[in-house]
C-alpha cells in the first residue's frame, strides 16, 4: 500500500509518522510519504493513483480545491465544505472527501451531546467544513470580515455577528478556525464572560497549547488543541483507504509528543 500526503510547502507534516505508525500497528505492509507537488505535476500525480502507482492521498494547502478537477466524484462531505483532503479509489474511479469536519466532531463528542450553542470563529476553509459537519444548526460564526461571515452563515443557515457583537457567555462550544495564535502570542476572539466547562477547541496544533486556549482554560473552560483534528481526519481517512479504524487515542499521544519536543 502506497500512500502520500501532498501540498506545497510540505516538510512540516507530521502526517507520515502517524499514519505509518497506524500502517504498522495495523499490521499492514506500505508506506506514507510526504510529496512536495508543484501544481503543473498534480496531473500526471493523479494519472499514476488511477494506474495503481498510488492507493490513497491526504491533500493539504493549498491544493484543497484545486485537485477537484482531476477527480471522477466528490461525496457529500467534500461538497458541502467545497474541499478534498482526502483522495482514495472505489471501483476504479477516484473519490474525494473531506474528514477536516468529521474528524473533529467526532474528537469532540465525547465532551459534548451537541444540545447547546456552538460559536465558530473564522470563515474560512476549515469552519467550513465543520460547520458542514456539525450535527447541530444553532450556530454562530464570527469573523473579523463580517461580508464572509454573513456568506457562509447564508449558506448553512445560521447566524453571523461581529467580533464585538458576540456575548461569550452564551456558547456551550467555541471552536476556533483561524490562523490567529500560531505566533504564540495573538488571539483572535476574547474571551470575557466564558462560563466553566465550556468546550473550547483551537484547531492549531503549532503552538500546542495557543494563548486562546491559556485564556480559556485559566477561566475553567474544557480545552482542546489543535491534535483532535489532525488526527482524527487522519483516522478518518486511514478507514477510507485500508477499511481499519486507527487507534486514535495512541495518534494523539504520538503526535503531542512530538510537537511538545
Amino acid at each position: 500500500m502506497r500512500l502520500a500526503v501532498i501540498g506545497h510547502p510540505i516538510a512540516h507534516s507530521l502526517s507520515p509518522v502517524l499514519h505509518e505508525q497506524w500502517l504498522r500497528a495495523s499490521g499492514l505492509f506500505g508506506r506514507y510519504e510526504a510529496l512536495d507537488v508543484a501544481e503543473e505535476d498534480l496531473s500526471g500525480l493523479f494519472q499514476a493513483m488511477r494506474d495503481g502507482e498510488w492507493d490513497g492521498f491526504n491533500v493539504t494547502i493549498p491544493y484543497k480545491e484545486t485537485v477537484i478537477s482531476y477527480l471522477d466524484e466528490l461525496d457529500l462531505a467534500a461538497t458541502d465544505a467545497g474541499a478534498v483532503n482526502t483522495v482514495y479509489k472505489r471501483d476504479g474511479k477516484l473519490i474525494g472527501t473531506n474528514t477536516d469536519g468529521a474528524g473533529l466532531v467526532a474528537a469532540l463528542s465525547p465532551l459534548t451531546d451537541w444540545s447547546g450553542r456552538v460559536l465558530v470563529i473564522g470563515a474560512g476553509g476549515a469552519a467550513r467544513g465543520i460547520i458542514s459537519a456539525l450535527p447541530t444548526r444553532d450556530v454562530t460564526i464570527t469573523n473579523r470580515t463580517m461580508e464572509r461571515a454573513e456568506r457562509l452563515a447564508e449558506r448553512f443557515g445560521i447566524e453571523a455577528k461581529a467580533f464585538v457583537d458576540v456575548d461569550i457567555a452564551r456558547y456551550d462550544v467555541i471552536i476556533q478556525t483561524t490562523s490567529v495564535g500560531m505566533d504564540g502570542v495573538h488571539s483572535p476572539q476574547s474571551l470575557n464572560g466564558l462560563r466553566q466547562n465550556t468546550v473550547v477547541c483551537d484547531i492549531i496544533y503549532r503552538p500546542l497549547v495557543t494563548p486562546f486556549l491559556k485564556e480559556a482554560a485559566k477561566k475553567g473552560a474544557i480545552i482542546v488543541n489543535g491534535t483532535a483534528m489532525f488526527v482524527g481526519q487522519g483516522a478518518l481517512a486511514f478507514e477510507f483507504w485500508t477499511g481499519v479504524k486507527p487507534d486514535r487515542f495512541v495518534g494523539m499521544k504520538l503526535i503531542e509528543s512530538l510537537l511538545e519536543e
